[in-house]
């Protein structure tokens, strides 16, 4: 009867160890596929073109090609931090993805990018800029 009894009571103890378990398990893949996406975007990111007014200038343009090249840099580091370097002016941010949508935040303000491809492109009050991972 006292084997019997501890039986049923580990075996319940056993049950709610085993639904633990499984929800430790969902919250490290979850922690892992979410890591996943945003990783698409660690890394060194410099402009290559700028779209302003339906005209885009690149940087292999002879007219504003060398402008373009040092318009915009974003480093984007695990943790959540970066930097971004715009027109010679450096500045730390913090960055968060969501998919393919990523959001940089400095004070307050946000900037919102999206992968299209192989560029980051980022709208800036109508203005693209378009940027592309270095190797």
């Amino acid at each position: 009867m006292l084997l019997r009894y501890y039986g049923n009571k580990e075996s319940s103890i056993m049950k709610r160890m085993k639904k633990v378990l499984a929800l430790v398990f969902c919250a490290v893949v979850a922690c892992v596929v979410l890591t996943g996406c945003a990783s698409q975007f660690h890394g060194t990111w410099k402009s290559v073109a700028v779209e302003s007014d339906g005209k885009k200038i690149t940087k292999d343009d002879k007219d504003g090609g060398e402008m373009v090249k040092d318009f915009m840099t974003v480093e984007i580091e695990k943790g959540g931090d970066a930097t971004v370097s715009f027109s010679g002016t450096k500045k730390s941010v913090e960055w968060e993805a969501d998919g393919d949508n990523i959001t940089l935040t400095a004070d307050g303000d946000d900037l919102d990018g999206k992968l299209d491809g192989d560029q980051l492109v980022f709208d800036l009050e109508g203005e693209k800029i378009y940027l592309e991972k270095e190797d």
